[in-house]
Parts: C-alpha cells; structure tokens; sequence
C-alpha cells in the first residue's frame, strides 16, 4: 500500500510532459493533474515501476515566451492509465512555474 503526502491541492491541469529514464528513454505523456509536489501523468503501456527515479521535462509560456523546466521525480503508484510521480528538488524556477500553472487553473 502507498501513502502520499500532500501539501498542496491537486488541479485537473492537461499538458504534454516528457519523461526520461534510462531503461525507458524518453516517453511523451500528458498530465492529468498536478500539485506542488506531484502529478499523475497518463503513459500509455509505458513500463515505470514504483520507486523509478526519473526527469519529467515541460513547457510552460510567459512573458519572455516559452521557457523549459526539468525536475526529478520517482513514481509512487501506477496503474494501468499511468503513474502518480512525488517530485523532487524542485529549484525556485520550478517552483515558481508550478504555482503559476496551479493558480491559473
């Protein structure tokens, strides 16, 4: 069983993402919801077992236009649609990015 730990609300956000891990490559996914400290991410068939340490790079658009964000994550469940992935040493610009998409939501 999988116990999560949120600090901050979860919102139905849909953006294309891009996972990176050795043994998968690189998989393009869609979010389905995000928080502060996770997302789910739908992956198709895409095999990420619990506990996958992974990068999951977006996009996301400002004022000085397009602008790309990396961050580590691990995956803490899955299921057949996709996976539930805990994000990890999110640096300020990140952050501020992730906040920004969860109040314009």
């Amino acid at each position: 069983m999988s116990i999560e730990h949120r600090w901050s609300e979860r919102k139905p956000i849909a953006m294309e993402v891009h996972l990176y891990h050795p043994s998968a490559g690189e998989v393009m996914a869609r979010t389905r919801d995000i928080s502060l400290e996770g997302m789910f991410v739908e992956t198709d068939a895409t095999d990420l077992p619990v506990n996958t340490e992974l990068e999951v790079s977006f996009i996301t658009f400002g004022e000085n236009g397009p602008e790309q964000h990396r961050v580590s994550a691990y995956v803490v469940h899955r299921n057949e649609a996709g996976v539930g992935l805990m994000l990890r040493h999110v640096e300020y610009s990140n952050f501020h990015a992730l906040r920004y998409m969860l109040n314009a939501a």
